[in-house]
């Protein structure tokens, strides 16, 4: 079993400032953002259940989108990618801001 998994968020959320502390809360866990609400990286099992109660407490059922899957995308990215520079993990594109 491995301690870290490699995982995608991604997310469709209404509320500009609901969006926006999701968006923090990701990036403080370390997560990348590779598209405005799209974001990739490494979790271990706390981090991915916080995620997970991030999306229950915070989030509109009525409203919002929002999951989180274990994705081994590294290895595909380099080979099935445009527009991303890949340095053993994805990166933002120069031209690309968030």
């Amino acid at each position: 079993m491995k301690l870290y998994n490699e995982v995608m968020v991604c997310y469709d959320i209404e509320d500009n400032k609901i969006r926006t502390r999701l968006f923090g809360r990701l990036k403080d866990l370390g997560l990348r953002p590779i598209q405005k609400s799209v974001f990739w990286g490494h979790l271990n099992a706390a981090e991915e259940r916080a995620v997970l109660r991030c999306f229950r407490d915070e989030l509109d059922k009525a409203t919002d989108r929002a999951f989180l899957v274990r994705a081994p995308l590294a290895e595909a990215a380099e080979r099935n990618s445009f527009g991303y520079e890949l340095v053993g993990t994805f990166t933002l594109s120069s031209h690309e801001t968030l």
